[in-house]
Parts: C-alpha cells; structure tokens; sequence
C-alpha cells in the first residue's frame, strides 16, 4: 500500500513500480480530467497492490465496509501504459527521477 501525495497518482505508482523495476497499465476516470487523475494531489488516496488471487477477497472486503474504491489496472514487467498508450519504461522514468536534482544543479 503506498499513499497518494506530491506529485499525485502518477509519482506513486512510479515510486511504487521502481523498486522492483515493475511497470503499471492503467486506466484513468472518464468523469475525471486526465490530468487531475493523474497529478491531483487530494488527501486520502492510497493505491493496494495485490496478487491476483487476492483481488476478490479484497474487494469483497471493500465492498462490505463500503470503502468506496476502484480497480486500476494491473502490474507490468516493466512498461508504463495509460489509457492503452505507452509512456515508456520505468527503467528509463528511473533515471530521470534518481537524477532530476543533480541535473538541475549542475545548470
């Protein structure tokens, strides 16, 4: 479970796909605008990941204490997709996060 917070959704399933060099495929809310979907910084948002055989039991759960949630999408190997397209590979989102700083203050 990890926490939606600076940088909103998008920043945490990034911090939460680096560690392990993992990927997400995702699909945002049509009654949302993509970009607040995606970078809206709102309080109380977390993101579960899970093995899939644990998926029914977890929404069973949320369902019976009338947590309100949505499925996301699923993990990948490595590659970032939303909304069936393509944002490259965390490999690569890495880099740029793990340097970001030091090539600011290299300018």
């Amino acid at each position: 479970m990890h926490d939606v917070s600076d940088g909103g959704l998008y920043i945490t399933l990034l911090e939460a796909a680096m560690p392990n060099n993992l990927g997400f495929d995702i699909t945002t809310a049509s009654e949302f605008r993509t970009d607040a979907f995606l970078f809206g910084e709102s309080q109380g948002r977390v993101v579960v990941s899970m093995n899939e055989d644990q998926e029914d039991e977890f929404v069973d759960f949320m369902m019976k204490e009338k947590i309100p949630f949505s499925l996301l999408g699923h993990v990948t190997k490595g590659e970032l997709r939303i909304d069936d397209e393509s944002f490259g590979f965390i490999k690569d989102a890495k880099e740029l996060y793990d340097n970001a700083i030091g090539k600011i203050m290299e300018k």
